[in-house]
C-alpha cells in the first residue's frame, strides 16, 4: 500500500502563491493608477476619482501599497525560486511585482509627465 499515502511527485509552492497572488493586488492598485494618469476624467472608482486625480490623498496611498505589494511578490518570487522549485507561480509573481512597482517608481523618479490629449492643438492656442 506505499501508492496510497506516497508521494506523487508533484510538489507546491506556496511562496510562489501568495507572491502572485500579492502581485496581482498590487498590478491592480498600479493600473488604477496608471488609468488615472492618462485619464484624469475617468469615473473608474465613483465618488472616489475626486480623491485621486491631482495627486490627492488616495493617490498617495494607492501608491504606497502598489509599492509595498510589489516589492513582497518580487522577493516571494525571488524566494520561491531559489532551492531549484522554480515554477509558473514564481514566475508570475515577478512579472506581476514589476508591474505593480511600474508606477511608484517611475513617478517617484519623475518619470511620468501629465498627459496632454493633442499637444498641437495647445500649441495653435485653441485646445482640441
Amino acid at each position: 500500500m506505499p501508492g496510497i499515502f506516497g508521494s506523487s511527485g508533484k510538489t507546491s509552492n506556496p511562496m510562489g502563491t501568495v507572491g502572485t497572488l500579492v502581485g496581482v493586488i498590487g498590478a491592480a492598485f498600479s493600473a488604477i493608477l496608471w488609468i488615472y494618469q492618462f485619464n484624469p476624467d475617468s469615473s473608474l472608482l465613483g465618488s472616489y476619482s475626486i480623491q485621486i486625480t491631482n495627486g490627492g490623498p488616495m493617490a498617495n496611498q494607492l501608491s504606497t501599497l502598489a509599492l509595498v505589494f510589489g516589492l513582497i511578490a518580487v522577493i516571494m518570487g525571488i524566494a520561491g525560486g531559489l532551492g531549484g522549485r522554480g515554477t509558473t507561480s514564481t514566475i508570475a509573481s515577478i512579472l506581476l511585482g514589476v508591474v505593480a512597482l511600474s508606477y511608484p517608481v517611475l513617478n517617484a523618479l519623475h518619470l511620468v509627465e501629465r498627459y496632454v490629449p493633442n499637444p498641437v492643438g495647445y500649441v495653435l492656442g485653441h485646445p482640441a
